[in-house]
């Protein structure tokens, strides 16, 4: 009885028996598990704090050895040395709009070389032919705009292509020329929008050379000349995704203007050798220009391209603008190419001569010599 009795016991222990050994494989297995997890989370955590050292120890380094490169450069004028200033320095000023423009009532001389020149401007920082002379707002005027070509850079005001069309025989207009030197067709723009309105204006003629694709695609004209010592940057446009043109950027003095001396030396380097740098933007400045004629005929005033040319090489891809160009290739004299100063590219008197016909013979054609003073 008594072996019953406990076999019956036994019988009925033995699941219990089962279960709590379940539980207990279960609490070592689930023990041994966390354990894993703990030392592979510590594993982890200790790798990606490592990492992150790493990473954070490498970004100081680079940049103590940035700041180090940067003002070693700087220093050392890399890559903008500085020691050449252009003669308009002496009569030009930062323009927050234009990037520079004349001293109005200045007169001075531009120094060239061995030689000077004297240049005289009115109120308006237009040049003029001589001190105190006075710019008549309401006779009808043909605007003269563009850069040193435009300006007549080493010439006297009446030996410039401008001066020596506003003394052409019969010539009904008043001239005046709103040429500075180192524009583009950007700021001849701006310069544009900005004179137009104050003065009765029948015709403005525009002189283009192939360098102001350049200036155009530029913001930082030392990026171009690095040698030089400009006032400040310039304006830029570009064009959205609309392809519309817009003003992507405005002219700061260089105390104003934060770039690095380091990406800029790499822009200039590598992109030469790339074949990215110096940008090239045709599209930016074909749309500027058609924005001239456009501002023009808002206004009713006939707008016209003096594109001077030097060679069959220079810049003939204008056409697709549909506008008028007047082409300083044609009936051109036989030594036009070596028409220069100072043995480099801006023209001399007897270009001017050349330039003032073609611009002359252009209005007879046109019918534009109709106009008569005060009318």
């Amino acid at each position: 009885m008594l072996l019953r009795l406990l076999s019956a016991q036994d019988s009925a222990e033995k699941p219990k028996l089962k279960i709590e050994h379940i539980r207990i494989q279960t609490f070592f297995i689930y023990n041994n598990i966390t354990y894993r997890l703990i030392v592979f989370e510590m594993a982890f955590m200790g790798s990606a704090v490592r990492i992150f050292s790493i990473i954070v120890v490498n970004f100081i380094l680079f940049l103590l050895v940035f700041i180090l490169v940067e003002g070693v450069l700087r220093i050392a004028g890399i890559p903008y040395k500085g020691n050449y200033v252009p003669s308009e320095n002496s009569y030009a000023r930062f323009d927050p709009e234009l990037g520079w423009s004349y001293i109005p009532n200045k007169s001075t001389f531009q120094m060239n070389d061995d030689s000077k020149t004297p240049v005289y401007f009115d109120e308006n920082g237009f040049r003029v032919p001589r001190p105190g002379f006075h710019t008549d707002i309401l006779r009808p005027s043909v605007l003269f705009i563009g850069d040193s070509f435009t300006f007549g850079h080493g010439l006297s005001y009446e030996d410039s292509f401008a001066g020596k069309f506003s003394t052409l025989e019969g010539m009904p207009y008043q001239t005046i020329n709103i040429g500075v030197q180192g524009y583009g067709s950007d700021q001849a723009l701006l310069a544009l929008k900005r004179h137009l309105p104050k003065f009765n204006i029948k015709v403005v003629v525009y002189t283009f050379i192939e360098d102001h694709i350049l200036r155009n695609s530029n913001y930082d004209r030392r990026m171009i000349v690095p040698t030089a010592r400009f006032l400040g940057t310039k304006p830029q446009f570009d064009l959205d995704s609309k392809n519309e043109l817009y003003l992507a950027r405005k002219a700061l003095l260089y105390k104003d203007y934060f770039n690095s001396f380091l990406f800029d030396l790499l822009k200039i380097r590598l992109g030469s050798r790339l074949g990215f740098f110096p940008p090239y933007r045709e599209d930016v400045t074909k749309a500027i220009i058609r924005e001239m004629k456009r501002y023009c005929d808002e206004h009713g005033v006939h707008f016209v391209i003096l594109n001077w040319r030097w060679t069959m090489k220079d810049y003939d891809d204008l056409h697709d603008l549909d506008i008028d160009i007047i082409d300083t290739l044609v009936n051109s004299p036989d030594d036009w190419e070596k028409m220069v100063l100072f043995k480099g590219v801006h023209p001399d008197a007897r270009a001017g001569d050349h330039a003032a016909r073609l611009l002359l013979d252009y209005f007879r054609e046109r019918g534009l010599l109709q106009d008569q003073p005060g009318k």
